[in-house]
């Protein structure tokens, strides 16, 4: 176990088999290294290990609603790169979010490709205080709130009549768990 009392991005903190990797730390080849500028805490009766950055970060907390990106997708799982509360209070650093297939709708689903897709802008929200960050779109007003073309990639628009998402440019039609503030709104 590192005693040392700050530690830089990529400094060794310790050995996985000593503690598990909390906030602001990560796990590489079997040793626990720093992710910000700080001062290690090592949790003894836990066995857990964190960095106590220097500066005060923003970081997402449970319960917080935020905005993300859909950055990769399984049928099951969606890795969301968190942007911030909204556009104008953004992260000043990147967090990921897991949405699992049961936190995607209060509905039963077959895949997470029913309600989301790669390159959508979601809001979600966060289910933990720490790093990986779960969250879920169950509640009404969580979703989809703009998405691209499949096809195309141009924008989709709400269809309200229908309650799907239809592209102007090649006519596509997706389906989507969509927010009740959706980007762009089909007028006939």
């Amino acid at each position: 176990m590192s005693m040392q009392s700050i530690v830089t991005p990529g400094d060794k903190v310790c050995v996985e088999e000593e503690f598990i990797p909390q906030a602001w730390t990560y796990a590489e080849n079997g040793d626990v290294r720093a992710l910000v500028v700080g001062k290690p805490v090592f949790d003894i009766i836990n066995r857990r290990v964190y960095v106590k950055p220097l500066k005060n970060i923003e970081m997402p907390k449970s319960g917080d609603i935020v905005i993300g990106v859909v950055e990769q997708m399984k049928d099951e799982i969606a890795i969301i790169r968190l942007i911030g509360y909204d556009a104008n209070r953004t992260f000043k650093h990147s967090f990921r979010g897991v949405l699992h297939i049961s936190q995607a709708s209060n509905t039963r689903i077959q895949n997470l490709y029913e309600v989301i897709r790669l390159g959508d802008v979601v809001r979600v929200k966060i289910l933990n205080n720490y790093i990986p960050y779960l969250v879920t779109m169950k509640d009404a007003k969580l979703g989809v709130v703009e998405a691209f073309c499949s096809r195309c990639g141009a924008p989709l628009y709400r269809d309200k009549s229908k309650d799907v998402l239809r592209c102007k440019v090649c006519g596509n039609i997706e389906s989507r768990k969509i927010a009740p503030d959706y980007a762009y709104i089909l007028h006939k």
